[in-house]
Parts: structure tokens; sequence; C-alpha cells
């Protein structure tokens, strides 16, 4: 049963993950100037995962976000694939950004590296 039910989420997460929207080109300038606590900028948008309400929360007083454990994990769920490896991974405080959120939807900022998966800039949504 498990199983099942984390091919429903996991089917149902790759689906909601896409890039920002070029539909919307009034939050580009929006996005161009997101910066994380340490005022680094997160980029454009354009690598960030939308992420649906089952994968993010709060643990604790620190979020947790689950995204692709690799670079090709996560240019394939950019694409749509259904069947790529997630892991929960946490927020730091400094990649918090803590503007409003113009784009209504949970925005995350992978960063893959040597030692794994971690978030360079993350903006929460609305848990409802």
């Amino acid at each position: 049963m498990f199983r099942s039910l984390f091919a429903v989420v996991l089917i149902v997460w790759a689906g909601a993950v896409v890039a920002h929207d070029h539909n919307r080109a009034d939050l580009s300038n929006w996005f161009e100037k997101l910066h994380d606590r340490k005022g680094d900028l997160c980029c454009d948008g354009s690598e960030a995962m939308h992420l649906p309400e089952v994968d993010w929360e709060i643990n604790g007083n620190r979020y947790r976000v689950r995204v692709p454990t690799t670079p090709g994990g996560f240019q394939r769920a950019m694409a749509g694939a259904a069947n790529v490896e997630t892991e929960w991974v946490y927020v730091p405080d400094e990649a918090v950004i803590d503007e409003p959120n113009r784009a209504n939807v949970t925005l995350v900022w992978p960063l893959y590296g040597p030692t794994g998966v971690s978030v360079r800039c993350f903006v929460p949504g609305t848990m409802t």
C-alpha cells in the first residue's frame, strides 16, 4: 500500500513541478530581484521548481522540501517526468526568501554538488 501511495504522490508531484511560468512576463522582474537572506540572487526563476503542498512542510521551526536527488532527476522532473527519485531536504535559514510570494506557489531552487542536494533559495507558499 505504501508503494502505491508513494507512486501516486510522485506522479502528482512530478506533474506540478514546472519552471517559472514564462507566460507571466509580469513576474520576470520580481524573479530577477529575488535574493536569499545573505543577499545572494536566486536567478531568474527558470530553475525554480513549483512545489505542491505535499512536497514541503514546516518541521519544528524549519522548512523541509522534497526535491529530486540528482541533477539528471531535476532535469527530468522539470520536463514533466513522473519517475524521479526524490528526497526530503531541510532548507537552510539563509535560503528562505522573506518577501511576499507574488507567484502564489511554493518555489525552491535546488543546488546539486559533491555532497548531494541542498537548497539555494526557497519561497514558501501558503498551507491550506
